[in-house]
């Protein structure tokens, strides 16, 4: 029979009942719908790859509440049950890990609800969230950037690869900025546009060292991305000192990936803190102790050693100052100037009580001052307060009093702290949650 006929007694028999117009109207859309599913389904799920799939976006992109992060988090937005891996404009994105692979949903900070939902039915690696993109690569040496406006992937693209195997992922780094996505293994560094993925620029270590170093992630400033280098037994600007471990902080050009400078990777466990898009700052230095304050927006980088107390370690830095905490003082929270290295402030915690790790975003110092804990014991249960302090001066900014967190199941060495600070919110939870799930607030500014 030709369509055409049957397209005509179709429309006689469908003329002739108008009362079924309408639900079987609908009936046809939703089982074309399902349809037009399945075979997306059936396109993502064949020899190629693994199954992926997003639902939404649902309705119109929720703003941000706030550009920066708040001064005043005097207002509660919600309680949560799992600390966001970021939150970007009005959105907080989480990881859920499935059955078969992975799950990134994205959901309303103020109302909770889902934006949209992306899967994949593959093995995660890592996760790195920009201002646009969250890039997930993969066991197999794949990136999938998800544009976070509509939760669809923007590209794909390869990893790195060591020569010596070719079957599996060896990303070691990965950092997405507004100028490039950087991913690399020990041979390789990769600059991807965030655009479209295509490949930008590729770097081998430089001369004299052996790999590129995965222990802390590139740090992007002005010009310039620090990058760290190991096994640099050949270099001639590394002292020949086994406490560095061979390592260089090389900074290479963000257009070209010209090495500009380099000079010796002289930290232990604590990371370099960018001041600002032109100076590093490092305390303690792991030889000699003291801090190192390095510049670097010259040809060549120039280091001053300034006097840091032992023991103390550097939370965040400004323009003028660094925040530091010491291991064996609870108690304290303290700031040096990055001109001479001399205290400029500190800042005691309340009788009977104590810091959790601080955090330093957009020039203020973020820390919960919680009960006194006994080494060994569980924290007790009692009244904690949120402090928000100037990181320049040290003065108190503001305070809110935080309802009690679920500390079921929690064991020794618990602290509350800050997890995240920006776009007009802040996120307060324990250092390790607990066995029956996290308790998490998300603090927005107060209302005037």
């Amino acid at each position: 029979m030709s369509i055409r006929r049957l397209w005509g007694r179709w429309g006689r028999w469908f003329a002739a009942r108008p009362r079924l117009r309408v639900p079987l109207a609908v009936v046809l859309v939703l089982a074309l719908g399902a349809g037009g599913w399945q075979a997306y389904a059936r396109l993502t799920e064949d020899d190629d790859g693994p199954r992926e799939w997003t639902k939404g976006p649902y309705g119109k992109a929720p703003a941000a509440l706030g550009k920066t992060a708040p001064a005043r988090p005097g207002e509660m937005v919600r309680r949560l049950n799992q600390v966001p891996e970021a939150v970007v404009g009005g959105l907080a994105l989480y990881k859920d890990y499935t059955p078969d692979g992975i799950r990134l949903t994205a959901r309303n900070v103020r109302t909770n609800r889902t934006y949209w939902e992306y899967g994949r039915d593959a093995n995660l690696y890592g996760l790195e969230v920009g201002d646009e993109l969250a890039v997930l690569w993969w066991h197999d040496g794949g990136l999938t950037a998800v544009d976070l406006r509509t939760g669809e992937p923007r590209w794909r693209a390869e990893a790195p690869r060591t020569s010596t195997d070719r079957h599996r992922s060896l990303v070691t780094n990965l950092h997405v900025t507004d100028r490039a996505v950087l991913v690399g293994s020990e041979e390789e560094l990769w600059a991807l546009s965030p655009a479209d993925g295509k490949r930008r620029w590729r770097a081998a270590p430089p001369k004299g060292c052996e790999g590129w170093s995965p222990l802390d992630p590139p740090l992007a400033l002005r010009e310039v991305y620090v990058v760290e280098a190991g096994d640099c037994p050949d270099d001639p600007a590394l002292d020949d000192d086994p406490q560095t471990d061979r390592m260089a902080q090389v900074g290479l050009d963000a257009d070209t990936a010209t090495v500009r400078w380099r000079f010796p990777h002289d930290a232990a466990i604590q990371p370099y803190l960018p001041a600002n898009d032109t100076t590093l700052v490092l305390a303690p230095v792991r030889r000699d102790g003291g801090m190192a304050v390095t510049d670097v927006s010259g040809r060549r980088p120039g280091t001053r050693t300034l006097p840091f107390p032992d023991k103390e370690r550097g939370r965040g830095a400004t323009d003028h100052t660094l925040v530091a905490q010491a291991d064996d003082d609870p108690g304290a929270l303290r700031g040096y100037a990055l001109d001479d290295g001399r205290r400029r402030w500190t800042h005691q915690a309340a009788k009977g009580s104590r810091f959790g790790q601080a955090l330093v975003a957009d020039g203020r110092v973020y820390v919960v001052e919680q009960p006194l804990q006994e080494a060994g014991w569980p924290p007790p249960a009692g009244p904690s307060r949120l402090l928000v302090l100037d990181a320049e001066r040290g003065g108190l900014v503001y305070s809110m009093s935080l309802p009690e967190l679920d500390r079921s199941g929690s064991g020794a060495e618990q602290q509350l702290e800050p997890s995240l600070a920006g776009d007009g919110v802040v996120a307060v939870s324990w250092s390790r949650f607990p066995g029956t799930g996290p308790d998490v607030l998300l603090l927005t500014d107060a209302r005037p």
